[in-house]
Order: structure tokens, then C-alpha cells, then sequence
């Protein structure tokens, strides 16, 4: 009787396989296939993970090499490719060259300071200072000037003007008023974690709430500057003027700029290393100590006349 279930089951199970032939076939055949086609596909690609075998490697490697290599000759970002635009005026100049005149170095940092008229009270030009430029005339943006910041468009126009002097070699344009204070090797350490060649807007919001439910909660604040990468710079000079005319009411030019970029689709990237003081009114004096390369700022309370633009 055993026997007998022993055999009925084999039988089963042989008819089963037997069912089953073709199924075991048709996957062995597939994964016979895989395989070949696997192995074309490491000897062929360009593909990173399968650059193992050197058969092809004077081919089809060619492109990636001299990618690598081109990425070598690019190098890191350093101060030479970075290049600041400043807002300034000629009444208030006396009264902030010093805080200007803290980080910029002659013949190495790259920029202009942008005045609203000839500084004539202050040539010859001091080589301490940043070279100066005269704003164009803004009078053909009258009828859309109704910003409650004095000069606003004259202000928010010094990044399409700092692009037009300085397009060679350059892959972050920095703007900062005449007032604000940079650590500029600290600054180049932060935009060397960005890639140059995209659309970057980087900067920091105030650290008074007050001001950004004033304007903007994603807009950096030109007080303590933002960059601005070459693509994104090139994309705002080219549109700067029809946005001017989109936004006839914003208070100041930062909103304007901020309005602009996310127009093309850019939002502020956060670094929290930049510092507004918004609305605390604080201003700093600037000493150099003797024989060394430290610099003190200490902030007080603004004079008045430091308040005018």
C-alpha cells in the first residue's frame, strides 16, 4: 500500500516538471540573455560603476577624462573670480569709506563702488578704496518709481552695471551697501560649497522679524550682502529692466532684486553667516591693531547722518 502512494506521487510530481518544462526552459534561456547583455554593457558604458576593463577605455572614456580634466583646470573658487558691486553715495561716503575700506584689498578684490554723482569732494580717489563708478540715469523708470525707498531703482540697477564692467573670469558677483562689513576669505569658503554654473541666489533674511513680515521672509537683505552666481547675475541684467516696470511699488531695491529672481524661478539660498541688523540701527567703528592682521569692530548707535542715504 505504500508502495502504491509512493508511486502515484512520483508520478504526479514527474507530470508537474513535465508541465513545467518550458517555463524552466524559457528562464534559463533569459538568463543567459541577461547575462550577455551585462556584459556588453561593462565593456561598452561610460557608466562610472563599470569602468573596470581598459579593452575600450581609449574609445569610449574619452569624453570623461577630459571632463575630469577640464574640472582641474576650473580649479577651487577663490577670491579672483569673485567680484562686488556697492551701493553708495557721495553725501554719506565720508562717513562710511572706513567700513569699505576694512575688507577691500587694492589690486586683489575686484568691484566698484557705484555713487549717485562725482565725488569730487573726495579726488584724488583714495587707492584705498574700491574704484568708483557713476550710476547711469534712471529718469526713464520716473513713471514706475513709486517706491518708498529713496533711489531704490538706482540701487537694484548696480547688479546689471557691476555685470557690464566685469563679465571675464568671474563665477559669483557679491552686493553689499557702503556700509556693510565683509570677512571676505570667510565668504569665499561659503560660495566654494555652490556650483558656480547654476542659478544661485545666496544670502540671509533679517534677524529682526519685524523687517522680513516688512518685506520678505525669502529676500536677502543688502545690508549684510548676498551672491549672486554668473548665471543668475547674466539672467537679472537681461531682465532687470521689464521687471523694474512689473514692480512699480515694492519698497526698496532688494525686494525688487528678490522679486526679480524668483520671477526666474530662484529662491534664496540661506546662509546664516551673513547678518542683517535690520531695524536695531547699529553702526560700527573700525580699528586695525598695530603690526597684525586683526581687525575690531565694535557697533554703537548710528550717528544721524549715517542714516541718510
Amino acid at each position: 500500500m505504500t508502495s502504491l502512494r509512493f508511486t502515484t506521487i512520483r508520478k504526479k510530481i514527474t507530470k508537474v516538471y513535465s508541465t513545467n518544462t518550458w517555463l524552466v526552459n524559457l528562464l534559463k534561456s533569459l538568463a543567459i540573455s541577461g547575462l550577455i547583455l551585462y556584459l556588453f554593457y561593462v565593456l561598452l558604458s561610460n557608466h562610472p560603476c563599470c569602468r573596470t576593463s581598459k579593452l575600450f577605455a581609449t574609445h569610449k572614456w574619452l569624453n570623461s577624462n577630459a571632463i575630469f580634466s577640464l574640472s582641474e583646470e576650473r580649479g577651487t573658487t577663490d577670491l579672483s573670480h569673485v567680484v562686488f558691486g556697492i551701493a553708495g553715495s557721495s553725501n554719506t561716503w565720508n562717513t562710511k569709506r572706513a567700513y569699505i575700506e576694512s575688507w577691500w584689498r587694492p589690486n586683489v578684490t575686484r568691484g566698484y563702488l557705484f555713487l549717485d554723482r562725482p565725488p569730487t569732494m573726495f579726488l584724488p580717489w583714495a587707492p584705498s578704496s574700491p574704484p568708483f563708478r557713476i550710476s547711469e540715469n534712471t529718469s526713464r523708470f520716473k513713471e514706475y518709481d513709486k517706491h518708498a525707498m529713496p533711489f531704490a531703482i538706482r540701487m537694484v540697477r548696480v547688479i546689471s552695471e557691476t555685470f557690464r564692467e566685469e563679465r571675464e573670469n568671474v563665477r559669483w558677483y557679491v552686493m553689499a551697501d557702503d556700509d556693510t562689513v565683509l570677512f571676505i576669505d570667510n565668504l569665499v569658503e561659503v560660495l566654494r560649497k555652490y556650483d558656480h554654473t547654476k542659478h544661485y541666489y545666496v544670502g540671509s533674511n533679517s534677524e529682526c522679524v519685524a523687517s522680513n513680515a516688512d518685506h520678505s521672509f525669502q529676500m536677502a537683505f543688502g545690508g549684510a550682502g548676498y551672491a549672486l552666481s554668473y548665471p543668475l547675475a547674466e539672467a537679472v541684467a537681461k531682465n532687470l529692466d521689464e521687471c523694474l516696470m512689473r514692480y512699480p511699488a515694492l519698497f526698496g531695491s532688494d525686494h525688487i532684486l528678490q522679486s526679480c529672481i524668483a520671477d526666474l524661478g530662484v529662491s534664496l539660498t540661506y546662509e546664516r553667516g551673513f547678518h542683517q541688523a535690520g531695524s536695531r540701527r547699529e553702526c560700527c567703528d573700525i580699528t586695525h591693531a598695530t603690526g597684525t592682521n586683526v581687525t575690531e569692530v565694535q557697533f554703537r548707535g548710528c550717528l544721524k547722518n549715517e542714516l541718510t542715504g
